[in-house]
Parts: structure tokens; sequence; C-alpha cells
């Protein structure tokens, strides 16, 4: 009897353990996932930010132009 009881010990001891590998790969699986979500999101944010900065130096530019028209007319 000891070894049979031994053995349920054993098999439900395994079944747990794989029980855990595949929640731990779940959880990487969702982590993953969650990460490229983010790295979308920041790619979106940057792609965003570069837009802005290419306006804000065109407006830049614009204004420096005329700024030195204005300058020239007054000397």
């Amino acid at each position: 009897m000891p070894n049979l009881i031994g053995g349920v010990g054993t098999a439900a001891s395994v079944a747990g353990t794989a029980a855990s590998v595949a929640g731990t790969a779940a959880a990487r699986g969702a982590g993953a996932g969650a990460f490229q979500s983010q790295i979308a999101d920041l790619a979106a944010v940057s792609a965003e930010a570069t837009a802005r900065s290419m306006q804000l130096r065109t407006v830049t530019m614009q204004l420096q132009t005329i700024k030195k028209a204005a300058d020239e007319r007054v000397q």
C-alpha cells in the first residue's frame, strides 16, 4: 500500500508541475503580447513627435526668413 500512495503523490506532483509550466508559458505569451503592444504604441508616438518636429522646423524657417526680409527693409 505505501508504494501505491507514493505513486499517486508522484503523479499529482508531475501533474502540478506540468500545469505550472503551462501557466508560465501562457503568462510569457501574454507578456510578449503586451510588450509588442507597447512597442507599437511607442512607434506611433515617435512618428507623431517626428511629424510635429518637422512642422516646427518648417514654421521656424519661415519665421526666420520673414524676419530676415524685415530686417533688410529696415536697414
